[in-house]
């Protein structure tokens, strides 16, 4: 006459608690990146660019936009490709 007692381990996380864990860990990064691209992009103005011509500090802030474009579009595909087969043409 005893219910049955509670399950000795935890049951396993459900999909929707890991894609929203996922996504949490995405928003981070991209928040993340993007407050360091812009730090380093102030200190490299006040700091590093003045043997530059204006041209070549243009150059080198375009260059790491791009390479902060191409980290967070690696962090995007890889979140968005996990669900590339879920949806009817």
């Amino acid at each position: 006459m005893t219910a049955n007692p509670a399950p000795a381990t935890t049951p396993a996380r459900s999909r929707e608690f890991d894609l929203f864990g996922s996504l949490r860990r995405r928003i981070l990064a991209s928040i993340g990146v993007t407050v360091g691209w812009l730090c380093l992009t102030l200190l490299y103005v006040a700091f590093w660019a003045h043997g530059f011509s204006l041209l070549q500090s243009i150059v080198v802030v375009v260059v790491s936009l791009l390479v902060l474009g191409a980290i967070l579009l690696g962090v995007w595909v890889s979140f968005g490709l996990r669900f590339a087969g879920r949806w009817p043409d």
